[in-house]
């Protein structure tokens, strides 16, 4: 037969791990559970164990509470980078939080939070289902974790969460139910007791409870409508219609670069001294099928968070951008926008900042369009670049992800062309020297083969392509030196017309994008023939190996610096300040972490009251097979709690027989509670010295009264410290450790003596 202490130790951790699978819509890792799973089970065994050993509840607590901490500082070992340590993880943890939409990226930091997230679950309903014993409070810290989701998730909450918060929650239930049956010895058959057949019983009664009220919450899921969600999954926007297949860029560039006609699409004015790219798409997963979009959520709205990585802002550029007849969902802005001013709806992803549309009729939403954007200029400082390593982005898992089945050849031609340069950028700038050389041809004639074959048949057999070959071959040779990569699909800056520029259908292109610490996303420019390199992307001194990097005739060199270049830039228009950022999901991290701490703060501070009052209960509730009856051992019982209550509400507990006792302290209570305790107090002296006597009365209401009678002429602030801060139970707690203490001097002592014998 189960012991109620397993079967309820079991409800917790099975509780814990059904929370623990709430919080897999927040992220694209579920790789926590295995580490969560684990530390559940700890937690619950080890309540467990010193349970049957009868050790005080508290100090229990505290041991879980130390093994929570132990297990997060062994497993932060593995996942914290070099000097990042425990405190380092959660802070980063708390950072991915604040700029990342659900499901998030994997990150470490992000890992040690839901694990720990997982811990204080499990730590807290161990404590109110078995520490405290009330199980029905036990659903609280899964509700949190439900909670947060719920008003967190930038999409809707699967409907699986709600049952596996329900499922724990009625297994907890279950759990207490039978254990509160089988103490039911006066008013169940012995037959039934010694069979166990309230199990099944309750198992039934459990069952139809579950079966009603999943679906009166199916049926409130369906008729109480939710907030419609966006999100972009591999290239698919879904809404609230339905998934809707976005463009490929890629396919839409090799459409219009091989149309015939060179016509206007676009015209724009900026404060920019040289022109913008426009951005479109950023494809950040690379693979055998070549680039691709990855799976991001996206935001509504019209501004966008910082760029990501940029350690000094630059200075804001004003452009005014006027479409013509050009259809696309992707709206050309250059980089990094932090707000635009667009008729239709909006939305950006926070990693990428690319804007797409998500309204009616959106494939055509930048037909005939005119909008202003404020950007902040990207120029990087040449020097500091030139020495600053790779950084590492949010969106890591996908950017600096180098696939396993990447062909041999195009690593060891990397590691060739990049092997002299000491430091990342200049390799980086290697590998834009080397396919800018005159070893490479410039063509949009089609060639042969998809994803490796053709990125194989360009880098080591024709050498022939246009900008998808060479921007593709770049981004993915970086990642092999170990810099995070994506393409930019959009368009060239275009021809000087006035006072603005006019872009045509043939100056749609590809461009690499690589990532520095400290300066975030940075533009190359591997393409000859149609380009110019940007100048701080030209710093690498010639390589040995490689062919020299000619300037081709339709490209001037250029022959200023990044640093003259920016003094001699106009002073930028003025433009209104921009409003901030509203971050919903960072503000309802920051929320979620503080009701957790809030709650591990409000239980430990009322552990001390909550098992004062477990206590009191025992004392006061006969329980079959305890030794606690209706004779002395119940009636000494109710004395020991007056004994405490006395002593927690400040009063002095007289010494002497149980008849002085109570008539000396019978003197600071009202009338009523003086009776009952001159009256308890005789039972006590009759149990002790008459064999055989039995006491009369309802012993609990006896001392209900007398506490009463306490709480009377108490001050508001005494009967809070008696309730939630008792004395007695300090004085109990204190007087375990020190008799542990005075047993193992004991124990020391002996085996000193033995050892001087022998």
């Amino acid at each position: 037969m189960i012991r109620p202490l397993v079967r309820t130790a079991g409800a917790v951790v099975g509780a814990s791990l059904l929370a623990a699978l709430i919080l897999l819509p927040f992220t694209q890792d579920p790789s926590y559970l295995i580490s969560a799973i684990p530390l559940a089970v700890l937690i619950g065994g080890i309540g467990l164990w010193l349970r049957r050993m009868r050790i005080n509840d508290a100090i229990v607590f505290l041991a879980q509470l130390v093994l929570l901490a132990v297990y997060l500082f062994a497993i932060s070992l593995s996942l914290a980078g070099p000097g990042l340590g425990l405190p380092g993880l959660f802070a980063e943890g708390v950072q991915h939080m604040a700029t990342h939409t659900t499901p998030m990226i994997a990150n470490p930091g992000l890992t040690m939070l839901l694990v720990g997230a997982v811990g204080v679950t499990t730590l807290l309903t161990d404590l109110l289902a078995e520490g405290v014993d009330r199980p029905a409070w036990a659903v609280l810290p899964s509700v949190t974790l439900y909670l947060i989701g719920a008003v967190g998730l930038l999409r809707d909450i699967p409907w699986w969460t709600v049952v596996a918060l329900a499922l724990g929650y009625l297994w907890i239930l279950l759990a207490d139910g039978i254990n509160s049956a089988e103490k039911w010895p006066r008013h169940l058959e012995r037959t039934v007791r010694l069979t166990g057949r309230i199990t099944p019983l309750a198992a039934r009664m459990g069952t139809v409870v579950a079966v009603a009220a999943l679906a009166a919450t199916l049926l409130i899921g369906v008729f109480v409508p939710l907030p419609p969600s966006h999100q972009l999954n591999g290239g698919q926007l879904n809404q609230d219609t339905g998934p809707v297949q976005l463009a490929d860029p890629m396919l839409d560039m090799r459409r219009n670069l091989s149309q015939p006609a060179d016509t206007d699409v676009l015209s724009y004015t900026t404060t920019a001294p040289d022109g913008e790219y426009l951005r479109m798409a950023s494809l950040s997963v690379f693979d055998s099928k070549g680039w691709q979009n990855a799976s991001f959520h996206l935001t509504q709205g019209n501004t966008l968070p910082p760029p990501p990585g940029q350690d000094t802002p630059g200075q804001d550029v004003r452009t005014q951008v006027t479409i013509g007849d050009f259809r696309s969902e992707y709206l050309p802005l250059p980089y990094a926008p932090k707000r635009f001013e667009a008729n239709g709806q909006w939305a950006f992803g926070t990693d990428s900042l690319v804007v797409v549309a998500t309204g009616q009729d959106r494939t055509a939403a930048t037909r005939n369009l005119s909008y202003d954007v404020t950007s902040v200029d990207p120029t990087p400082d040449g020097a500091t670049l030139s020495t600053a390593m790779a950084g590492r982005p949010s969106d890591a898992n996908l950017t600096a992800t180098v696939p396993q089945d990447m062909p041999q050849e195009i690593v060891d031609l990397t590691l060739k062309i990049t092997q002299a340069e000491p430091t990342p950028a200049l390799k980086a700038a290697a590998i834009q020297a080397y396919l800018r050389s005159d070893q490479f041809t410039y063509s949009l004639e089609p060639q042969p083969g998809t994803g490796y074959d053709a990125m194989k048949r360009f880098l080591l057999q024709d050498r022939k392509g246009y900008c998808e070959q060479f921007a593709g071959s770049m981004a993915a040779m970086a990642r092999i030196v170990g810099i995070p990569s994506r393409v930019a699909v959009g368009w060239l800056p275009g021809t000087k017309q006035g006072d603005g520029y006019a872009v045509t259908l043939h100056d749609m292109h590809a461009w690499p994008e690589l990532y520095f610490e400290g300066v975030g996303w940075v533009r190359f420019e591997p393409t000859p023939g149609v380009a110019v390199p940007p100048a701080w992307t030209m710093t690498a001194p010639e390589q040995p190996d490689a062919t020299p990097t000619p300037t081709p005739a339709s490209e001037p060199t250029p022959e200023v610096t990044p640093e003259a270049s920016a003094s001699a830039s106009p002073s930028p228009a003025p433009v209104a300040p921009a409003r901030p950022v509203v971050d919903v999901l960072a503000i309802l991290a920051r929320i979620g972490v503080a009701i957790v701490l809030l709650a591990l703060i409000t239980g430990i501070l009322s552990l001390p009251g909550l098992l004062r009052h477990r206590l009191r209960t025992r004392r006061l509730t006969p329980v079959a097979g305890s030794g606690v009856d209706s004779s002395q051992e119940a009636v000494d019982a109710a004395w020991e709690e007056l004994r405490d209550s006395f002593v927690d509400y400040g009063h002095g507990w007289p010494s002497g027989s149980p008849r002085a006792v109570g008539k000396l302290a019978a003197a600071v209570l009202p009338e009523d509670a003086a009776v009952a305790l001159v009256t308890l107090s005789r039972q006590v002296e009759r149990s002790r010295y008459a064999q055989g006597a039995v006491h009369s009365g309802d012993l609990a209401a006896m001392v209900g009264t007398i506490r009463d009678g306490l709480r009377t002429d108490t001050s508001w602030d005494a009967r809070l410290i008696g309730e939630w801060w008792p004395r007695s139970w300090w004085h109990a707690l204190g007087q375990s450790l020190a008799w542990s203490a005075l047993r193992r001097r004991v124990a020391a002592m002996i085996a000193r003596r033995r050892a001087d014998r022998s």
